[in-house]
């Protein structure tokens, strides 16, 4: 059986460029990947030697931020070869990393390991190193599965096939063999096969993609077949991958900021998924940020994140970015699209773009703009995106709800464009309806898109503010447009009377949360904060009927519970197959203390008749 510690051995033949992995030791002196040269700085830089417990063992990684090393966490084990689980917080013995210098026998930059925090459920551990490390690039995160013949490069500092204890970083092509759920196994491809060594451990594996390096696995177990040392012949080893917990890292480095969140079925299973837009701020060189999650639906919770897109060496705003999702090209597997937002042009026109995120089955996808506003002007912050199948061709298409401002007789200006969806994604938006002479006020509508009255084509209904009444009631009314060929004048099917009803205190959701073929409004509601600090927070239902008319009815509120309204972005989706919508609720708890900022998912499960009771599908929290 192979140990928890693995080295990368150099066979004759191996590329003088390539890089080795070092593994932990536990009864012998830790040793490196063997090959004719070693590796130089240039390529190579983001490959950190770990000395744990002042030369008891040794190990490699991969430097994935300024301040933090992933590498295996059985080189920090009791008895790495008996369990590779080890306790979160400061290291048992001490700890230094040295990064960028694949020679050691020059210093490079070398910094204290004062944190560690593990995975569970595979030989895996972030390190956090006492101070940041500059001028170096660290390698980038992939988020892609490896596939069955794929071939990863592996680096590290362990032994050779003649080396003991070698002073340069080495490396060596292999081929994957077989994809687990938290592991491959890869075997060495050059003339007479690399293998990896005792003192590899926990050096990354990883693809050559556009010019850079994707981190997929790090060395967990091997047979050390042709190690200096070893008498074993096999040369396959198991690594521990890394591209399905891209999110799990991001959260550990405490990059989530924010998130938009969006529901759909994006992998065409029957059951929908969520997906989150994730702001990770500003990167060291001025970059703005963002990854995409996807959340795959699985019936009765939700699978694991994975991020299945991330901004990587372009710039995304995340502030500039408004999420829609529906099938917009009819493949039957649910697509983002994001408006986003190029600011004011030279000559004082706003320019706005609008991109599209395919579907895949397996959810990696890569965005491309299918529409930009060019020599026109688009505002972007007066637009309010809806998506819906409003013309019946099976088709997703996009509503947006314009502001044209005050006209000179002090009225607001209301229009709604239809981007309609089509087969390769490129759309041209086109006006359907704006208020003429009537005042519409943009700022006081919040459109939500649904089939409210069974016809197979959605519809757009509005919560509109009418403001305080003389007596200190809020005043809000529901107004709903059909669609079909175009759109109908709105109408206004509820107002809320005699009772209060605050519009600002109200999100909206859409979905045929009853089974009828016809979408309900569900609203999540602000009920501020009770006398001993609580938040309260309730749920309203409103149904959908052939002829839109409805009278909202609570289904369930916090009661004793706090629940923070201002925490809580919901969306709706039939997450358990059941063809009846439920609610997902996306709810942070802020930053921890420990700087980490924490989001859960909880749920709403539909009845038909009501929502069970919310319950906590996944959290983040590491």
């Amino acid at each position: 059986m192979p140990g928890n510690n693995s080295c990368v051995a150099w066979a004759a033949g191996l590329l003088a460029a390539a890089t080795a992995a070092t593994c932990l030791v536990t009864t012998s002196p830790a040793a490196a990947l063997s090959g004719t040269d070693g590796v130089s700085d240039s390529g190579y830089a983001f490959a950190a030697r770990l000395d744990i417990g002042a030369g008891k063992r040794s190990c490699s990684g991969a430097l994935v931020d300024s301040q933090w090393v992933i590498t295996a966490s059985s080189c920090f084990a009791d008895a790495p070869d008996k369990d590779f689980k080890i306790a979160a917080g400061a290291p048992g013995l001490k700890t230094t990393a040295t990064v960028g210098r694949t020679d050691l026998s020059h210093a490079g930059q070398v910094a204290e390991v004062v944190e560690l925090v593990p995975r569970a459920d595979r030989d895996l551990v972030m390190v956090k190193l006492a101070k940041p490390v500059p001028n170096i690039t660290p390698l980038t995160l992939g988020h892609t599965a490896p596939s069955v013949g794929e071939t990863l490069e592996v680096v590290g500092y362990g032994r050779t096939k003649d080396e003991w204890v070698p002073d340069q970083l080495h490396a060596a092509a292999f081929r994957v063999d077989s994809v687990e759920d938290t592991s491959v196994s890869i075997t060495g491809i050059n003339p007479e096969g690399a293998s990896i060594c005792k003192g590899d451990t926990g050096g990354p594996a990883f693809r050559k993609k556009n010019g850079g390096f994707d981190l997929v696995a790090v060395n967990s177990q091997s047979w050390q077949g042709g190690c200096f040392g070893s008498s074993a012949s096999r040369k396959d080893a198991i690594n521990t991958r890394v591209d399905d917990i891209n999110p799990w890292i991001q959260q550990v480095l405490a990059r989530p900021q924010e998130q938009l969140t969006a529901s759909a079925d994006f992998n065409g299973d029957g059951k929908d998924d969520v997906v989150m837009l994730h702001n990770y701020g500003r990167s060291r060189d001025g970059r703005n940020e963002v990854g995409l999650w996807l959340l795959e639906g699985t019936g009765d919770g939700f699978k694991t994140p994975r991020t299945v897109w991330d901004s990587g060496s372009d710039s995304w705003n995340w502030n500039a970015s408004k999420l829609i999702a529906g099938d917009f090209d009819g493949d039957s597997k649910a697509d983002i699209a994001v408006l986003y937002d190029y600011g004011q042009t030279d000559d004082n026109k706003r320019k706005t773009g609008l991109w599209l995120f395919p579907g895949t089955n397996n959810g990696s996808t890569t965005p491309q703009k299918v529409w930009d506003s060019g020599t026109d002007s688009w505002n972007w912050n007066a637009s309010k995106p809806v998506a819906g199948d409003y013309n019946g061709d099976s088709k997703t298409d996009i509503a947006v709800l314009y502001d044209y401002g005050q006209t000179n007789d002090n009225k607001r200006k209301t229009g709604l464009w239809l981007f309609p969806g089509t087969n390769n994604g490129s759309t041209t938006p086109q006006k359907v309806w704006d208020s003429g002479t009537d005042s519409w006020n943009w700022n006081a509508s919040k459109p939500v898109a649904g089939d409210y009255n069974g016809d197979g084509k959605a519809d757009i209904a509005v919560l509109y503010n009418y403001g305080q009444s003389g007596d200190g009631r809020n005043q809000s009314a529901l107004w709903f447009t059909a669609s079909g060929d175009g759109f109908e004048a709105p109408r206004k099917v509820w107002e809320s009377g005699s009772d209060s009803w605050n519009w600002n205190a109200s999100k909206l959701v859409a979905g045929d949360f009853d089974g009828d073929s016809k979408a309900e409004i569900a609203v999540l509601y602000d009920y501020g904060q009770t006398g001993d600090n609580k938040r309260k927070t309730g749920l309203w239902l409103f149904p959908g009927t052939n002829n839109g008319s409805t009278t909202p009815r609570k289904v369930w509120d916090s009661g004793t519970d706090s629940w923070n309204w201002n925490a809580s972005k919901p969306v709706a989706g039939d997450y358990n197959g059941d063809s009846k919508a439920d609610i997902a609720i996306s709810y942070d708890y802020g930053v921890g203390a420990d700087g980490r900022r924490v989001t859960a998912l909880w749920t709403f499960t539909s009845t038909g008749e009501t929502f069970a009771a919310p319950r906590k599908v996944w959290v983040n929290s590491v």
